[in-house]
């Protein structure tokens, strides 16, 4: 019987796991980070910060693709669970990307002082 530990798909099972809760993360994160945007909004130009809505926005969609529970369509599978993982790594680095080009934006627009 093979060790837990050294047991690949245990491993694969342990990184898709962390890979899930840095999606988690990132969902709440783009959540606060669009409630803040929303309330500036109100209180600047909105037009300065459209493009910041839109890049945000746009990463929601590899956020909740990457939280999808695709692990269990063929369970303790290696080479599925590679697929998965690969997958959820490079959706996560797209959603990463996405908020920050929207965060530079963000930036660009408060050194403007478009949020008096």
């Amino acid at each position: 019987m093979a060790d837990n530990s050294t047991d690949p798909v245990t491993k694969l099972e342990r990184r898709i796991k962390e890979l899930n809760e840095k999606f988690s993360q990132t969902l709440l994160f783009i959540s606060f980070a669009l409630v803040v945007l929303a309330t500036l909004k109100d209180k600047s130009n909105p037009s300065t910060l459209d493009h910041v809505a839109s890049w945000w926005s746009i990463s929601l969609f590899p956020i909740l693709v990457g939280i999808l529970p695709v692990k269990e369509f063929s369970e303790d599978n290696e080479s599925w669970y590679r697929r998965v993982r690969c997958a959820k790594v490079v959706l996560l680095w797209i959603a990463l990307i996405l908020i920050g080009v929207g965060a530079s934006y963000f930036f660009l627009a408060a050194v403007a002082g478009s949020f008096r």
